[in-house]
């Protein structure tokens, strides 16, 4: 049956449908409104009263704390459970006696830096206690006695944790790192008892699964354990009276909690629809197995029957599922998996995701290969229901590497071709990455290497006239973002803490301008000194305004990159819409980031030799040369010894330097373009250099501070910065610097960060308006 619109609607209902109000967005309107205005009266209450506000809740949260953990000892006496509730008593006693012994010696005789990081100060001169010892008696008891499935009062214990540890630290009672330490006092102390003492294991017995069976429509004769499960779970075989044989699968927390790091790995990498699985509760992973067996079984793809649900107690399920005659494709001999059984293969993963089903652990024990021929799908446990197509083609890139690693990468594509099509194929291409498939079959890649790359050859191979596949970002969190997010946080914990000790009025307080300008003419020269350096190793004339105007816009790009990828990046953009091909663009970028590393290497030696002793302080020339070159050898010798990194290094940094040696033979025979570019990548280092030593000198006039002494801190300590991962290598540079001028030059801290921050705002923030407006100028030209 079909449905057509009204002849005189002229259209189809979801062409004349028009804008919605749904209901659940004023629902959400009314309860961000609410919440905005309950957030604003605790605020003004808190500040007005803020005893009357704090205790109701400090006091209710007492009691949740004192309540639920009774009731919950109680009810496990009851259940015969005695020895859990004694170590749960004995964790808590030695959590609240160790939390004491802490307080006394971080308060006593414990060094004063602890102290000052632990405890807070109070109105009356004296310190709090570092450890909130409440917190952690509570924290080890329920650690080790648990909640069972009882959620409620589990999330009401935490929550009442959580609550009093917030009050503490609102109240000024408590600080940040005394309360994360506390929490972690009460986990170790808990585990360290566990261990120690033992504890009674939840998991039920083999009597308790066979009458658990015995309950069921399936009474078994027979039921034997099978042990050499492989992934871990506990199963069994059952035959009923009629000869019927059944697999049966034991769900327990222990096994939930076996993968849970994992599983938030992937919660973590991934991105939602990429994401296998969640941080799912028993329950919810029973009904997931569930739902997934009936949803398939109705579908019509051959799967074993889910013939029975049994929950054995509070930390246990059972799941009984037919026995299919026959064995995985890892246990087939290569002769057995001819082309025939892999295209079975592939109809069965077409027609899951025909029905919009996804399985999410293609791996070589997910099919079964029945003793008559036909081809079972097995191992439903992280798939899900009316799913999106980017986790059905991660399904069928999984299957495609599993298929390749049992015979070969020809075959597996070819099989796949003849039932996905050319289209599907090229829609897999950009998802061959091992981030999204299953532990097991990444596992099998590491003993296999090669083969993911030898997968997306064969499918280019049958489409070699296809555009590139359009690259498909599944990945919430790569090792560079992570790298970034530390950086980040590390910089933001420095300037904060800075800005703190030192407000922002009184940073710029008796500020010598003429020192300052000079600063601001050094930083100016940089952009020329870059031009020049990027000018000499181009063999073309360029556009001179162009040129200069594109190393602004490389400043404007540092804001949403590191500072020595932005660069490159806008640099060698700008030569390729210059005219410049784009191998002889790469080469030349190569050449002179060539140029200005040893200008690098040279500028050190010569000024660590040249800096002399300071006011208060010196930097040992001796020490700063021994140091950057030790660093620069153990690098390379790291690099030359593990083969990995020799062979990552390699492939990424020999095309990108294999034309390096004959552009420098070729500039030779041009002595001033040569010397405009080398003698850039001198110039841009000492501009940047005077730009310090000038904000230096406009709040230091008592001391006598030596320009090579500041070239040295700048050089190290702005290449070191920029190796952060951050926009501009922001707050590492800063906390670099300030620590280099007050250990090299003997100035103040507080002058240091006077300094830095002076220097980063004639280098850093003021050139973001110009350069936002040469990078709108040049693109609007085409030329970046």
């Amino acid at each position: 049956m079909t449905l057509s619109g009204d002849a005189k609607g002229g259209g189809s209902a979801s062409a004349r449908r028009g804008p919605a109000r749904r209901p659940v967005d004023k629902v959400r309107l009314i309860l961000s409104v609410a919440g905005i205005f309950v957030v604003l009266g605790v605020a003004l209450l808190q500040r007005a009263v803020p005893d009357l506000l704090l205790g109701p809740i400090v006091f209710a949260a007492g009691v949740v704390m004192a309540a639920v953990p009774a009731f919950v000892a109680v009810e496990r006496l009851i259940r015969g459970e005695a020895r859990l509730v004694t170590n749960g008593v004995l964790a808590a006693l030695v959590a609240y006696l160790a939390a004491v012994g802490i307080n006394l010696y971080v308060l006593g005789p414990g060094p004063a830096v602890v102290r000052r990081a632990l405890a807070q100060t109070h109105g009356s001169g004296g310190d709090t206690s570092p450890l909130h010892l409440y917190i952690a008696t509570v924290v080890a008891f329920v650690t080790v006695v648990g909640f069972a499935d009882r959620y409620l009062l589990r999330n009401a214990t935490w929550g009442g944790l959580l609550v009093t540890a917030l009050a503490a630290l609102v109240g000024n009672t408590a600080t940040l790192p005394g309360i994360l330490l506390t929490f972690l006092l009460g986990r170790l102390v808990a585990f360290a008892v566990r261990w120690l003492r033992g504890t009674t294991d939840p998991s039920p017995t083999d009597a308790e699964v066979a009458a658990a069976l015995a309950e069921t429509d399936l009474p078994p004769v027979s039921s034997r354990r099978i042990a050499n499960a492989r992934d871990g779970t506990r199963r069994y075989e059952a035959v009923t009276g009629a000869g019927e044989r059944f697999t049966v699968t034991v769900l327990d927390r222990d096994r939930i909690t076996a993968g849970l790091a994992y599983r938030l790995y992937q919660r973590l990498r991934l991105r939602g629809p990429a994401q296998s699985q969640g941080l799912v509760s028993l329950q919810h992973l029973v009904e997931q197995r569930t739902l997934l067996a009936l949803a398939v079984q109705h579908s019509g793809i051959r799967t074993p029957r889910l013939a029975a649900v049994r929950k054995l107690n509070a930390d246990a399920v059972l799941l009984a599922y037919d026995d299919v005659p026959g064995r995985t494709l890892d246990r087939l001999a290569p002769e057995e998996l001819t082309d025939e059984l892999l295209a079975a293969v592939w109809r069965v993963a077409d027609a899951l995701h025909h029905h919009q089903i996804s399985h999410r652990r293609m791996s070589a024990d997910a099919f079964i290969a029945g003793d008559d021929g036909t081809v079972w799908l097995t191992r439903l446990e992280a798939g899900g229901v009316a799913t999106a197509a980017l986790q059905h083609r991660l399904d069928d890139a999984e299957l495609l590497v599993t298929l390749g690693l049992l015979t070969s990468p020809e075959r597996a594509v070819r099989t796949a071709r003849t039932v996905l099509g050319d289209a599907t194929l090229g829609a897999v291409l950009p998802l061959l990455r091992p981030a999204g498939f299953s532990l097991a079959t990444r596992s099998r890649m590491r003993r296999n290497k090669g083969v993911l790359e030898e997968v997306g050859k064969e499918i280019l191979a049958f489409q070699p006239e296809a555009p590139p596949a359009k690259a498909v970002v599944y990945e919430r969190l790569r090792p560079r973002t992570i790298l970034s997010a530390l950086g980040g946080s590390v910089a933001v914990y420095f300037l904060i803490g800075q800005f703190a000790k030192q407000p922002i009025g009184e940073v710029f307080r008796g500020i010598s301008w003429p020192w300052a300008l000079l600063a601001l003419a050094g930083a100016a020269v940089t952009y020329l000194a870059a031009a020049m350096n990027l000018a000499g190793f181009v063999p073309q004339r360029l556009l001179y305004v162009r040129l200069l105007l594109a190393q602004l816009a490389a400043s404007f790009v540092t804001l949403v990159t590191p500072a020595a990828v932005g660069g490159i990046a806008v640099n060698t953009r700008f030569l390729q819409k210059a005219g410049v091909a784009s191998g002889l663009a790469v080469t030349c970028m190569a050449a002179s980031q060539i140029a200005m590393f040893g200008a690098f290497v040279l500028l050190v030696m010569l000024f660590g030799s040249l800096s002399g002793s300071s006011t208060g302080s010196q930097l040992p020339p001796s020490s700063v040369i021994v140091t950057v070159l030790l660093a620069l050898a153990l690098i390379a010798v790291v690099v030359a010894t593990v083969p990995r990194l020799r062979k990552f290094t390699l492939d990424r940094v020999k095309p990108y330097f294999s034309d390096v040696g004959p552009r420098m033979l070729e500039l030779a025979r041009d002595p001033v373009r040569l010397s405009f570019g080398i003698g850039g990548a001198f110039l841009l280092p000492l501009a940047g250099s005077l730009a310090l030593w000038a904000s230096v000198l406009a709040f230091e006039d008592e001391k006598q501070v030596q320009f090579a002494t500041v070239a040295v801190v700048f050089l190290i300590g702005k290449t070191a910065g920029s190796l952060v991962p951050t926009p501009g290598g922001l707050g590492a540079v800063e906390a670099v610097l300030s620590g280099g001028l007050a250990a090299a030059t003997g100035i103040s801290g507080s002058t240091a960060f006077s300094a830095v921050i002076l220097f980063r705002l004639v280098t850093f923030w003021l050139p973001i308006v110009p350069g936002w407006i040469a990078t709108t100028w040049l693109q609007k030209r085409e030329a970046l």
